[in-house]
């Protein structure tokens, strides 16, 4: 599991009084095998944006998966004995819970409409992360998308690319919609990114009235990842790229994973 980015003299935080959020317009919606780094720096040529140092990209997981070849189409999966089991428990397609299934480490919570579970990634999610909504044309068939095989990768990849592709080299993160078991509605977290600090650890550091803080450490991707999901939304919105300017950070970069407890530190499970 990757470490807490160790920590450094001065403040660590983002130290900027302004951000900026931009959507980027007019995204085309994506197949298997498209280049998403090329259909990004087409997107902010037609919004007359350039890449400036210290810029993030956060995309919709969603895309990444689509161009990743994630998608599944249900009249494939032949679900086993054990998901047609617990079809029955929570009431979902049991080719749906079969791909569940295949895709976790364990099934944590399960009631009629809720099948909770930890991702083969570590990440504990609903359904595995798997969606239905804004995949494909119902028309079609039925279809399911499945998370990127390695998100942080992923995140790398799409950064080393637009670096080519524009000369200027963004941090990227991937967000997905969680829902929390204390509080209701979903919000964006990070679940890969590269180029940036996962977590800011801020224990050592002093507030106001310089009081040592002891156990800060900030989930700053997921920050990220949370206002950014403010302008791509839930339905038929279509913006699955935004641009985040103005976040200044000198934090030593972290994959998305350190943004998971591990799970000796887990009071819950």
């Amino acid at each position: 599991m990757p470490r807490l980015a160790e920590r450094a003299a001065g403040p660590r935080h983002p130290s900027s009084a302004e951000l900026r959020l931009v959507a980027l317009p007019d995204f085309p919606l994506v197949s298997s095998g498209d280049d998403l780094a090329g259909m990004t720096a087409a997107a902010l040529t037609r919004a007359g944006l350039q890449l400036r140092a210290g810029d993030v990209l956060v995309f919709a997981q969603k895309v990444i998966s689509k161009a990743e070849g994630r998608l599944i189409d249900l009249a494939t999966v032949v679900p086993g004995e054990r998901a047609l089991e617990l079809s029955r428990t929570v009431q979902k397609d049991p080719r749906l819970v079969e791909l569940v299934l295949a895709e976790s480490r364990r099934v944590v919570r399960t009631a009629k409409d809720v099948l909770i579970v930890e991702h083969r990634l570590g990440l504990i999610m609903a359904n595995a992360g798997i969606d239905q909504s804004n995949v494909a044309d119902p028309a079609d068939g039925e279809f399911a998308l499945l998370l990127p095989e390695d998100p942080d990768a992923s995140a790398a990849r799409l950064r080393e690319q637009l670096g080519v592709l524009t000369g200027s080299t963004p941090a990227v993160v991937v967000s997905d919609s969680f829902g929390r078991p204390w509080r209701v509605g979903t919000v964006g977290v990070a679940i890969g990114c590269a180029g940036l600090a996962a977590t800011l650890d801020l224990r050592g550091h002093t507030d106001l009235f310089g009081r040592e803080l002891r156990v800060t450490v900030v989930g700053h991707a997921d920050e990220i990842a949370s206002a950014a999901s403010m302008l791509m939304g839930q339905a038929s919105e279509a913006c699955p790229v935004i641009l985040v300017r103005g976040l200044a950070s000198q934090a030593a970069h972290q994959p998305a994973a350190a943004l998971i407890r591990p799970s000796q530190q887990d009071l819950f499970r």
